[in-house]
């Protein structure tokens, strides 16, 4: 598969309406009803007000003024400044609650989103980079928080003083309420036509914006690697190429907005023009008051003002319909791999393990195990051993139940592992990978990351046990060292170190090494060697190993071949039959000169 094709399926979302997608938002902000309630109430206040403002204007123009009283003038100035007030006052409230309503909506949002991610299996994530969910987590749902912060209530609260005001007018005056709404339907087809473009311009920013984001979290990963490569002029090449993707997307949104907000305006500026020449010939008439037509005049700019912020608001509407696609496309997906349920927790494991004609394959029709089997008896030390692609990985793996087998059986003391829940299946299976991850924070965070509880004489315990001890006291703060992201500040060898003591504090049953020594050095191999046969012992143990030398003492040594077992024994029974595995150790024991130029990975 391509990188063009992986891209194309993590980039892949849902078709969801318009309709859907609000009616999923207003959900989120409707699981505060008092805060709703609250923001409804003020939201009301403010639109009375607006409407109400114009009138005591037309009172003032047409009554008071007139009239000659001071006070009556003083009077309703007085009124409209209270009006103000209450304007102000209705709209702060607003704002504050509608943020603080929103920036909760969001908060449950990316929570849900973070959640729902711990459930996805593995296959989710093998087809899924760290940077486009980074992007989904963070970009996507920032975007939605344009408009769940306040934007769509207030969205909705200018539809409501549109149509408001457009029911006032018409008891006013009902030729001068047509004028006032003659352009409406030209605003209408405006919209819409300006819909779809506003849309497709918005989904390319979001894809856009998330390719850098990947791009950005994968260079910083591999920056040593680059390095090592020399490669930093390619880096920058690729990333100016999606950056300037991205930079385009952004320009061509930006030109769709620039060329819809005139539009918008122009049409808004030809309904005061059509209330100026209707409503000054009916003065002039005599048919109408001042009043009235600045009544209109008012109306009319409280009418389009709605109607503009809704236009200017629709960008932000697109944006953010944009991102809720793809953060609801992550929240519909569903891992392939569920507990059933009537799954049960495994019990207390003795380890005896079991795979009764298993297949399974990463991709459809192209199985990698084929009726495979295998049985492990409690206590049992074995190796498996093979190519690169044979199949070794994949035996633990789905063990672990990180993938769901196609056919067959995996049962643990006779329990099927599908007949409990995936949590205590593999709390009880202790995994030590080839590269080894740890996390942020200190060595003892890292030991302690499978018992929490373990107590500091117990962590120091593990380290001895697997013969680190010593290495860890050299380290700069011995067991409080920062270890730096993934581990940085430890070499590839002390991060392995820090795995298996993590491994062993966790005291599983059955434990799993999987090529656990590969980036070990000959004096820190050595170093664990002692430590290796303590944390071995007692315990059902699988171990894929790089180096065939650190398992020749394994109660058995399993040689697979493109998915099927050619080959068991121990290693002596194994090197007197001469076959598969006797070539893959003397190739792995040739002097280096002598080997071919292309290894073979055990």
């Amino acid at each position: 598969m391509s990188g063009q094709m992986v891209a194309d399926e993590e980039e892949r979302t849902y078709a969801y309406s318009d309709s859907t997608l609000m009616k999923r938002m207003v959900a989120y902000l409707l699981a505060y009803r008092i805060l709703f309630l609250a923001v409804s109430l003020l939201v009301v206040v403010g639109i009375v007000v607006s409407i109400w403002m114009p009138f005591v204007l037309q009172h003032a123009i047409d009554v008071d003024f007139p009239s000659g009283s001071l006070e009556a003038v003083l009077f309703t100035a007085s009124f409209y400044v209270f009006l103000q007030v209450v304007a102000w006052l209705s709209a702060y409230g607003n704002e504050y609650l509608m943020a603080l309503m929103g920036q909760k909506a969001i908060y449950r949002i990316r929570q849900e989103l973070y959640q729902h991610l711990q459930t996805m299996d593995q296959a989710f994530y093998d087809k899924s980079s760290s940077g486009r969910i980074i992007s989904r987590l963070i970009n996507d749902v920032d975007r939605m928080s344009e408009l769940l912060s306040g934007g769509l209530i207030s969205t909705f609260a200018q539809i409501f003083i549109v149509f408001g005001i457009g029911a006032v007018i018409f008891t006013v005056d009902v030729q001068l309420a047509f004028v006032t709404l003659g352009v409406v339907p030209i605003l209408l087809v405006s919209t819409i036509y300006f819909r779809k473009e506003l849309r497709e311009a918005y989904r390319r920013t979001r894809k856009t914006i998330s390719s850098v984001t990947s791009n950005l979290a994968e260079s910083i990963s591999g920056a040593r690697v680059t390095k090592s490569f020399a490669r930093e002029r390619r880096s920058i090449a690729v990333f100016t190429e999606l950056n300037r993707a991205d930079y385009q997307s952004n320009v061509d949104a930006g030109k769709a907005m620039a060329a819809f907000f005139p539009v918008i305006r122009f049409i808004s500026g030809l309904g005061v023009v059509l209330i100026l020449l209707f409503g000054g010939s009916r003065l002039i008439d005599g048919t109408v008051t001042l009043g009235t037509v600045v009544l209109f005049i008012q109306f009319s700019d409280r009418f389009f003002r709605p109607i503009l912020m809704i236009a200017n608001f629709y960008t932000s509407v697109q944006g953010a319909f944009a991102g809720g696609e793809r953060v609801f496309t992550v929240l519909d997906s569903r891992p392939t791999i569920i507990d059933r349920p009537s799954a049960a927790d495994m019990p207390t494991l003795q380890g005896h393990i079991q795979f009764k004609d298993v297949t399974f394959g990463y991709l459809e029709e192209t199985p990698v195990l084929e009726k495979f089997n295998l049985e492990i008896q409690p206590g049992e030390t074995i190796a498996l051993v093979g190519d690169t692609g044979a199949g070794k990985t994949t035996v633990v793996s789905i063990l672990n139940r990180f993938y769901e087998i196609w056919d067959g059986a995996i049962k643990i003391d006779g329990i099927d592992i599908r007949d409990v829940t995936q949590e205590s299946l593999r709390s009880r299976i202790g995994l030590v990978l080839q590269d080894p991850f740890l996390f942020m924070g200190t060595v003892a965070d890292n030991i302690r990351y499978g018992r929490p509880d373990a107590t500091d004489d117990e962590i120091v315990q593990a380290t001895e046990t697997i013969g680190a001890r010593r290495l860890i006291e050299n380290l700069e703060d011995d067991f409080e060292t920062e270890v730096g992201e993934r581990g940085s500040r430890l070499s590839e060898g002390e991060r392995q170190l820090v795995s298996f003591a993590r491994a062993l504090l966790a005291n599983p049953k059955v434990l799993v090494l999987d090529e656990a020594t590969s980036s070990i050095d000959v004096y820190t191999e050595y170093a664990i060697q002692r430590g290796m046969k303590r944390l071995l012992e007692g315990r059902t143990s699988i171990v894929i190993a790089h180096r065939l030398s650190t398992i020749v003492n394994a109660d058995r040594i399993v040689v697979i071949e493109n998915g099927k077992i050619v080959e068991t024994g121990t290693h002596t029974e194994l090197m007197a039959k001469k076959g598969k595995y006797f070539s893959l150790y003397e190739l792995q024991l040739r002097p280096r000169a002598m080997q071919p130029s292309i290894e073979t990975e055990m």
